[in-house]
């Protein structure tokens, strides 16, 4: 089983207003969510939107130019942060360095004993089926393993709370299943993590809470359950008549965003519909008209949806 520092009441991260600004102006502007203990919560947006200038600063590694950053009650300090677990985007384990000297190794830079510090590594490489390659250079590891050991790293001193920056990024399915196990364990016995990803099917699987940031501010924070009630409700349409299409979809209340590229001499639309209109009143429309229709398919109500619609209106603002 795995070992977390000792509970607290206390919210384990609070961000309010953080704002970095880098010399070509990229960074963040102004970020705030929070993540409660026992939850995982997912850090999504697309590249430069700022996930990884925010966990740095979370972690001590930049200075942020304003904004707040509190860990367990607390404005974040170095005692503070020794209670936290962070991989990095940049994986820096050094391909001749041994798996359990590696996890040991970061164990004690957190105030393990040696001892101690090497049984953890023996148990934490056994818990994920790696035990027969304690001895084995991170250089000889496939990808989806050092992958896993760098992981190891993170937790190897029981940290309160995890901040991972990709952390699924070269893992095989079966990798990333025993992954997931691993911190759905940690968050059993109340630990919180905190992870980057451009996986929204890992996050709505694994997280409870979900943050969207979007040019460099707080899009969303919430429950995926919430998140996903902001998907767009429609269809997508591929059709010949886009005229007739567009007459439709108006007289219906709602709007046809086409896609740049053409099926052969259909095109495929985005169809947005109000919700007090059914999917079908669309397809009973077309065939009444007797269009040809080459491709029929409701949008999905989830957070790949919702992401684009959240981030768009962040985007918009």
């Amino acid at each position: 089983m795995l070992a977390v520092a000792a509970p607290s009441t206390l919210t384990p991260l609070r961000v309010a207003n953080l704002a970095k600004t880098y010399g070509g102006g990229r960074g963040v502007s102004d970020v705030s969510f929070s993540v409660a203990r026992g939850s995982i919560t997912g850090f999504i947006g697309v590249n430069g939107a700022g996930k990884s200038t925010t966990l740095k600063a979370i972690v001590g590694l930049i200075a942020p130019d304003s904004g707040n950053i509190e860990l367990f009650g607390q404005p974040a300090s170095f005692a503070a942060r020794s209670r936290l677990g962070f991989l990095p985007e940049e994986r820096g384990l050094a391909p001749r360095e041994r798996a359990s000297d590696a996890i040991a190794f970061h164990a004690q830079l957190k105030g393990m004993s040696r001892e101690s510090a090497y049984r953890r590594a023996d148990a934490l490489l056994e818990r994920i089926g790696l035990s027969g390659r304690a001895r084995a250079r991170i250089g000889e590891l496939s990808k989806g393993n050092a992958q896993r050991v760098q992981i190891l790293c993170a937790i190897a001193h029981d940290p309160a709370l995890l901040i991972l920056d990709e952390p699924f990024s070269g893992l095989d399915p079966i990798a990333q299943a025993e992954v997931q196990s691993l911190f759905s364990e940690f968050r059993s016995q109340g630990g919180a993590i905190l992870f980057s990803t451009h996986s929204m099917v890992v996050a709505e699987r694994l997280c409870d809470h979900v943050v969207i940031i979007s040019d460099g501010r707080t899009a969303f924070e919430g429950a995926v359950a919430e998140a996903t009630t902001h998907a767009p409700y429609g269809v997508y349409v591929t059709i010949n008549d886009d005229a007739a299409l567009l007459e439709i979809v108006q007289a219906l209340g709602g709007e046809a965003q086409p896609f740049p590229s053409k099926m052969s001499d259909a095109l495929r639309w985005r169809v947005l519909l109000p919700r007090t209109v059914p999917v079908p009143a669309l397809m009973r429309a077309l065939a009444e008209r007797e269009l040809a229709v080459h491709g029929f398919e409701p949008i999905q109500a989830d957070l790949e949806g919702a992401f684009w619609t959240l981030a768009g209106q962040r985007a918009a603002a």
